[in-house]
């Protein structure tokens, strides 16, 4: 059953020897030719399935994975029974996100897609963090920083009524592994990065 349908995969909730599991299939672009669409199909689901190993060693909660077919561009994984984050997000929560971002960054992995959609609140509590489609390493102060932006971003446009609790508990957990000097050092990125928006956008 398709459950969700993204420009670059679809997603399918389906079963793994009795189990239930969500199946993710990069769709073939017919606007690009045929043995390059296949070549970046197969590297980009080869690289998600390794990024998404190397989370969970960095200590992120992802979706256990059960098996990946870089022929057909598909990754066959963990159907994670919980709730989104997006709609029971808390200040308190926040901090979590803050701490799991920090234990990526620490091991240069960037998740490009951080938001609370990405982050679902398992039936036993613990934090799972999905869709590691456009995750990159990388050790760039701009990177890591580009992560930062789009969360705060995430708090102030869709959880306005806690945006200051949440983006400030965010970055506590952040800056416990970080330490407090490089976080000002990101948020001075941010600020940076910010204002090259409003300066593009007024130009």
């Amino acid at each position: 059953m398709l459950i969700k349908k993204g420009a670059e995969a679809e997603i399918y909730l389906t079963l793994w020897y009795g189990n239930k599991a969500v199946s993710k299939i990069r769709t073939a672009k017919p606007y690009r030719h045929r043995s390059l669409d296949y070549e970046i199909r197969k590297t980009r689901t080869i690289h998600e399935a390794n990024i998404m190993s190397m989370s969970k060693l960095a200590g992120v909660r992802t979706p256990f994975i059960y098996f990946v077919d870089p022929i057909g561009a598909q990754i066959i994984m963990e159907f994670i029974d919980g709730e989104n984050v997006k709609d029971i997000i808390t200040p308190r929560l926040s901090r979590h996100l803050g701490t799991y971002t920090a234990l990526l960054h620490i091991n240069n992995i960037i998740h490009n897609d951080l938001t609370t959609s990405n982050f679902i609140r398992f039936k036993n509590g613990q934090l799972v963090l999905l869709d590691f489609g456009l995750s990159y390493y990388s050790e760039r102060l701009e990177d890591r920083a580009v992560d930062i932006r789009l969360i705060k971003e995430v708090f102030y446009s869709l959880h306005i009524s806690i945006s200051d609790g949440a983006f400030k508990n965010f970055l506590k957990g952040y800056s416990m592994l970080i330490g407090e000097k490089k976080t000002r050092t990101i948020l001075d990125k941010v600020s940076e990065i910010e204002q090259r928006g409003r300066y593009a956008r007024l130009s």
